[in-house]
C-alpha cells in the first residue's frame, strides 16, 4: 500500500537547515561570500541580476532576502561536525523561499512571533550575520538640543506588542539635560525597556521583540528638527517569517517562511 504525508506533517529529522515540513519552494542562487555560509542561514541577493546569494548585512537586506539555506547531503560539511561552512564561496547554494525548516537560533523564542535576523555582530557571542533570534538586539539612541521652551516633550514607543508615551511637561526653564533626564526616567519606569544617559536617551529593550519610534513630539516647529535618532538594534524582522516552535536558550526551532508574505 502506498504511503502518504499531509502538507502540515512534521518530519521527523530535525537538524540545523532540515526541511521540517513537505512541499517547500526551492531555488538556486550562487553564493558571493569569501569564507562560505552555514545552513540554516538567512540569505540575500547579490550581483548583477541579483542571481547571486549574500549574508545580510544591513537591516534592508534582512527585508529583500530570498530566504534559508537548506542543508544538503553532498556539501562541504554534510554531517554538520567538521566546522567548514556548509557552503563554499561561489557554490550553488539551495535556498528555501517557502516552507518550513529547522534552524539554529541565537536565544529564547515563542512560537508564533516573528522571526528577527542578525545582519550586526554584536561583537560578543553572537557574530554569524544571516542566523535567527527572537528580538532585534540592541539600542535605540535618541537625542534632543532643544531647552528653554515651555511645553510637552514626549517620546511615544512601540516594542512590538504594547504602545507607551513618554511625556515631560517643562514651564520654558529647563535646560537640555533635565529633558533629558526626565525622559530617561519616564521610560526606564516602563517595563518594557531600560533606558540610561544624560547628554542622549540610550533605550534598550526588555520585553517585546523591537524598539520602534512612533512620534517625537516637542512643544515647537523648531524644537520639532532638534530630534536626532540612531538604530543600533543588531537585528531586523523578516517579513513573511514566524516561529513556529518555542524553546528556552539558544538552539534548534521550526521556522515557516514564504517570501513576500507579509506578518
Amino acid at each position: 500500500m502506498a504511503s502518504f504525508i499531509t502538507a502540515n506533517e512534521t518530519l521527523t529529522a530535525a537538524f540545523n537547515g532540515s526541511i521540517s515540513r513537505p512541499m517547500p519552494t526551492i531555488i538556486g542562487r550562487k553564493l558571493d561570500e569569501a569564507a562560505g555560509v552555514n545552513a540554516g542561514r538567512v540569505l540575500a541577493p547579490s550581483g548583477t541580476d541579483n542571481l547571486e546569494c549574500q549574508e545580510p548585512t544591513t537591516a534592508a537586506l534582512v527585508k529583500s532576502a530570498y530566504g534559508f539555506s537548506v542543508w544538503t547531503p553532498m556539501e562541504e560539511d554534510a554531517d554538520l561536525t567538521d566546522g567548514s561552512p556548509h557552503y563554499a564561496d561561489n557554490q550553488m547554494v539551495s535556498i528555501m523561499t517557502d516552507g518550513s525548516m529547522w534552524v539554529d537560533c541565537e536565544g529564547t523564542v515563542v512560537a508564533g512571533n516573528p522571526v528577527y535576523v542578525r545582519h550586526t555582530s554584536d561583537g560578543g557571542s553572537n557574530t554569524e550575520l544571516g542566523k535567527v533570534r527572537g528580538n532585534s538586539d540592541g539600542t535605540l539612541v535618541i537625542d534632543t538640543t532643544a531647552n528653554a521652551v515651555e511645553g510637552v516633550y514626549s517620546i511615544t514607543l512601540d516594542n512590538g506588542v504594547t504602545q507607551e508615551t513618554f511625556p515631560y511637561t517643562t514651564d520654558g526653564s529647563a535646560t537640555t539635560a533635565e529633558i533629558i533626564a526626565a525622559l530617561v526616567a519616564a521610560i526606564d519606569a516602563s517595563a518594557n525597556y531600560s533606558a540610561a544617559g544624560t547628554t542622549e536617551i540610550t533605550v534598550t529593550l526588555v520585553a517585546g521583540t523591537e524598539i520602534r519610534i512612533v512620534e517625537l513630539r516637542a512643544p515647537t516647529p523648531a524644537t520639532q528638527l532638534l530630534w536626532v535618532v540612531t538604530d543600533n538594534q543588531k537585528a531586523t524582522k523578516l517579513p513573511g517569517a514566524y516561529f513556529t516552535t518555542s524553546r528556552t536558550g539558544a538552539g534548534l526551532v521550526e521556522v515557516h517562511f514564504k517570501r513576500d508574505g507579509g506578518i
